[in-house]
C-alpha cells in the first residue's frame, strides 16, 4: 500500500510538473505604482493600485506571477485631461506594461476598454489662521505683555478645491492654564476636519505660549485739556485735573511722566445747558502702561466770556 501511494504520489508530480512546462493564457493581477505625478497633482486617497490582466506564458510562470505579483511602474508624463478627469490612453498604458514584462511572457488583455483612469485632482493651495481655544487664568497682581502667541499663527491646506473652499480657520485643542505668574508654553493639537479625505494640513500642532509679568500700580494726575471751546469763551472745569490709576511693569511706572498721557474734554459733546458737565477721554497714554482707568469719568465747568 504504501508503495503504491508513493507511486501515484511520483505519478502525480510527474503530470503536474509536465503540465507546467506547457505554455498557457490565463488571467492574473498586476501592482500598480506610479510615477512621474505632476506636482500640481494628488491622487485621491483610494485609487487604482492593481489592473487585471490575460497573459500568455509558461505553467511555471504562471504560478510564480499569481503567487508573488509583479509591480509595473506607471509613467504619468503622458496623462491627459479632459476637465476633471484624467486618463492614459489604452496604447500607451499597454505599451509601458508590455516594456516590463521578460521575452518569455507575453501580454495578451488589459483589462479595461480603451482608457485608464486615474483617480487624480489638481492641487489647490490656501492659507488660513489658526484660532486658539485656551484660556488663561493669572495668579493675583500678574498680566500678560502683549497677547497670546500662537506659533505658527497660520497653516497652508492642500487638496481639492471644493474640499479647502470651506475651511476658513482652524481651532486649537481646548487648554486651560490655571493660576499662571510666569511664562507658559505648550503644544497643542489641531482640530482638523476628518472628513475632508483628500485635504492635507502642513502643521498638525501648534505651540502656544504667553509672558507674564507682575504688575505695579502708580496715580498719575493730569490736567484737562477742552477742545474744540468757541474764541468768545474760556472755561474753568472742576477738577482741573483728574487723576489716573495706571498699571504697567515696575521699571516701566519709573518712566512715567505726565506728559506722556492726554486727557481731553470735548466742548462739541455738551448739549444739555442744564447740565453743564463734560465726558473725559484718555486720548493718549505711554506704550508700558497696560492699564490706565480714570478716577473721574467727567467734569462740570463754569463758561466765562472773554
Amino acid at each position: 500500500m504504501k508503495i503504491f501511494s508513493l507511486f501515484l504520489l511520483c505519478a502525480t508530480m510527474a503530470w503536474f510538473i509536465s503540465n507546467l512546462s506547457d505554455s498557457y493564457t490565463a488571467n492574473t493581477y498586476f501592482n500598480l505604482e506610479y510615477i512621474n505625478v505632476p506636482d500640481s497633482l494628488f491622487f485621491a486617497e483610494k485609487h487604482q493600485t492593481e489592473v487585471q490582466v490575460k497573459v500568455h506564458a509558461g505553467g511555471f510562470q504562471l504560478l510564480r506571477l499569481n503567487t508573488f505579483r509583479k509591480n509595473i511602474k506607471v509613467d504619468l508624463k503622458s496623462v491627459e485631461h479632459k476637465g476633471d478627469k484624467f486618463f492614459l490612453r489604452q496604447s500607451v498604458f499597454r505599451k509601458q506594461i508590455e516594456q516590463q514584462l521578460p521575452n518569455s511572457l507575453s501580454l495578451t488583455e488589459v483589462g479595461f476598454s480603451d482608457t485608464l483612469y486615474l483617480d487624480l485632482y489638481k492641487l489647490h493651495t490656501k492659507k488660513v489662521p489658526v484660532i486658539s481655544s485656551v484660556k488663561v487664568d493669572l495668579a493675583q497682581n500678574y498680566v500678560l505683555d502683549k497677547a497670546l502667541k500662537i506659533t505658527p499663527d497660520s497653516i497652508k491646506i492642500s487638496g481639492p478645491k471644493t474640499e479647502i473652499d470651506s475651511i476658513n480657520y482652524v481651532k486649537s485643542e481646548e487648554y486651560d492654564f490655571s493660576n499662571i505668574s510666569s511664562n507658559f508654553k505648550q503644544k497643542l493639537g489641531l482640530l482638523l476636519p476628518q472628513d475632508l479625505t483628500n485635504t492635507k494640513f502642513s502643521n498638525e500642532s501648534v505651540v502656544v505660549s504667553g509672558e507674564v509679568f507682575r504688575f505695579s500700580e502708580k496715580i498719575i494726575t493730569v490736567p484737562v485739556t477742552v477742545l474744540n471751546l468757541p474764541e468768545e469763551v474760556s472755561i474753568r472745569t472742576f477738577p482741573n485735573k483728574v487723576s489716573i490709576l495706571c498699571k504697567a511693569k515696575v521699571t516701566d511706572l519709573k518712566e512715567v511722566k505726565v506728559s506722556d498721557f492726554s486727557l481731553t474734554a470735548d466742548f462739541n459733546d455738551y448739549v444739555d445747558e442744564n447740565s453743564p458737565i463734560l465726558k473725559l477721554k484718555l486720548s493718549k497714554k505711554p506704550e508700558g502702561v497696560y492699564s490706565a482707568k480714570l478716577k473721574e469719568e467727567a467734569v462740570e465747568f463754569i463758561l466765562n466770556r472773554k
